[in-house]
C-alpha cells in the first residue's frame, strides 16, 4: 500500500461520490444486517435467494447490485489511471503495478477469509490451515509496518514494497486454489467448493482480466473493448446455460453456483462486465451534453429490456421473486448469470449517470466524496473493527430494540464518516 497526496482538481466529484455511495452501502447496511430489530433496513444487505431479502426483480435483491456497482467504480478510472502510470513509469512497470494491485485485492480477500477461519477454529483442516498461516503472516507484517510508520523510520518504503508483494503472492495462491477447484468441479473430481472466494476476489480477478483490454489504444481499442467484452460474456453464457458430461451437477449453472459468487469460473462474468464498463466509461467522457445519458447506454437499456421481457415471460407460475429461476437466462447472482451481469451492469451505469448530473455541484460538506477517496481502507477498518464488534456482541445485536439498534448503526456510520473526513482533510489517499 502507499499514501499519496492528491489535489482536489485531479479528482472527478461524481466518481468519488458514486464510489463513496457504494462503499457506504456495502459497509453500513452490512453492519445493520446484524440488527433484526431494524426490520427492512436490516434486510437491505441480504442477497438472493434468501426470502428475507429486498427484491427489485425476480431473484435480484438490492444487495446484489453492490458488487457490480463497485466494479463500475473501478472501471470509471481504470484506463486513465493506467495511461498516467504508463506515461510516468513506462508500459512494463505500469502493467506490473496493475497486476500487483489486483492480486493484492485478492490477497486481502484471502486474509479476511483466513481471519474467519481462525475465528471458526479450522486448524485441523489442511486447506484452511494453509490460509490461516498466510493470514497470520499478513497480519504480523501489517503490524510491523504500522510500528515503522509510527516510529517514522525513514526507509520503511522498502519494507512496504516487500509486504505488498507478499500480499500479492497470497493473491496468487488464492487464484491457484480457485482454479484447481474449478477444474475439479468441471471434471467431476469434486462436487463441493474449497471456499475462499468472495467480493474482493471477484474485483481483483476482474481487474486482471480487463488489463490487456485497458491497454488497447485509440478509437479502434475503444470499440474492440465493446466487442471483446460482449464476446466474453456470450461465451460465458454458452457455458452457463450448458451441461457438461461427467460432472456432479444437473447443469453448469448449478456447478458455478456451488462456489460463493461463482468462484473462479464466475469471475470471467465479472471480467466481461468490467471490460464493458471500460467502454461505457469512455462513452461518458466523450458525451457533449452532460444532461443526457450516452447513446450507448440507451441502446444497452433496450437490450436489457429485451432480456427482462424473456425473464418475465418464462417465470414459473405462482412463485415469489425469492429464488425465482426463469426458463430464459435466469437472473442468478450465485452463478453470476449473464442476465444478472447485464441487468446489474445497466442499473449501476444508470445510477452513475444520476451522480453525473450533479458533477458540477461543489459543496464543503461532501461525505460521499470523502468515503469515495479511501474505499479499500474503510472496508478493511470495517472488517477489523466492526467485524470484531459483531463477534463480541452478536447476541446483544440480535436482541437490540429498533431505537437502540438505530443509535448503534448511526454511531458507527458517523465514526467511519469522521475517519473518512480526517483522511480527506489531511489529503491522504491510501492506494494499492
Amino acid at each position: 500500500m502507499s499514501e499519496t497526496t492528491v489535489s482536489p482538481l485531479q479528482r472527478i466529484p461524481s466518481i468519488d461520490r458514486f464510489r463513496g455511495f457504494v462503499i457506504f452501502c456495502m459497509i453500513v447496511f452490512q453492519f445493520a444486517e446484524h440488527f433484526p430489530g431494524l426490520g427492512v433496513i436490516a434486510r437491505l444487505a441480504v442477497h438472493s435467494p434468501k426470502p428475507e431479502g429486498v427484491y427489485i426483480l425476480p431473484n435480484l435483491t438490492l444487495a446484489d447490485l453492490i458488487a457490480p456497482a463497485f466494479i463500475l467504480a473501478i472501471g470509471l478510472t481504470y484506463v486513465p489511471s493506467l495511461q498516467r502510470r504508463i506515461e510516468r513509469s513506462g508500459k512494463k512497470e505500469a502493467v506490473l503495478h496493475f497486476m500487483k494491485r489486483y492480486l493484492m485485492l485478492i490477497g486481502i480477500g484471502i486474509t479476511m477469509d483466513g481471519v474467519n477461519d481462525i475465528l471458526d477454529g479450522k486448524f485441523d483442516q489442511p486447506l484452511p490451515l494453509m490460509f490461516i498461516i498466510l493470514t497470520v503472516l499478513v497480519l504480523l507484517g501489517s503490524i510491523v509496518g504500522l510500528i515503522l510508520k509510527l516510529a517514522k523510520v525513514k526507509k520503511r518504503a522498502k519494507y512496504y514494497a516487500v509486504l505488498s508483494w507478499y500480499v500479492a503472492f497470497v493473491g496468487v495462491v488464492g487464484l491457484v486454489v480457485a482454479a484447481v477447484n474449478a477444474v475439479m468441479l468441471v471434471t467431476g473430481k469434486t462436487g463441493s467448493s474449497f471456499g475462499h472466494w468472495v467480493v474482493l476476489h471477484h474485483i481483483g480477478f476482474a481487474g486482471l482480466i480487463a488489463l490487456p483490454f485497458a491497454l488497447m489504444k485509440g478509437e479502434r481499442g475503444h470499440w474492440l473493448r465493446l466487442a471483446c467484452g460482449t464476446v466474453l460474456l456470450a461465451l460465458y453464457a454458452l457455458f452457463h446455460e450448458g451441461d457438461l458430461a461427467g460432472d456432479q451437477f444437473a447443469g453448469n449453472r448449478e456447478l458455478i453456483d456451488e462456489v460463493a459468487d461463482g468462484g473462479f469460473i464466475g469471475g470471467f462474468a465479472f471480467g466481461a462486465m468490467l471490460i464493458l464498463y471500460l467502454f461505457f466509461a469512455e462513452e461518458f467522457r466523450r458525451r457533449k451534453n452532460k444532461y443526457l445519458p450516452p447513446l450507448a447506454l440507451c441502446v444497452f437499456g433496450v437490450v436489457v429490456a429485451g432480456v427482462l421481457f424473456g425473464v418475465f415471460r418464462t417465470l414459473p407460475e405462482n412463485v415469489g421473486w425469492a429464488g425465482a429461476i426463469s426458463g430464459f437466462l435466469p437472473i442468478n447472482k450465485g452463478s453470476e448469470s449473464p442476465s444478472y451481469v447485464l441487468i446489474a451492469g445497466f442499473i449501476s451505469l444508470f445510477a452513475f449517470y444520476i451522480f453525473e448530473l450533479f458533477n458540477g455541484l461543489s459543496v464543503s460538506f461532501d461525505p460521499l466524496a470523502w468515503w469515495g477517496k479511501n474505499p479499500i481502507l474503510l472496508y478493511c477498518i470495517e472488517f477489523a473493527v466492526i467485524g470484531g464488534l459483531n463477534v463480541a456482541l452478536e447476541d446483544v445485536f440480535k436482541n437490540a430494540s429498533a431505537p437502540v439498534a438505530a443509535v448503534i448503526v448511526i454511531a458507527v456510520a458517523a465514526a467511519l464518516t469522521l475517519v473518512a473526513y480526517l483522511l480527506h482533510r489531511k489529503k491522504i489517499v491510501v492506494k494499492l
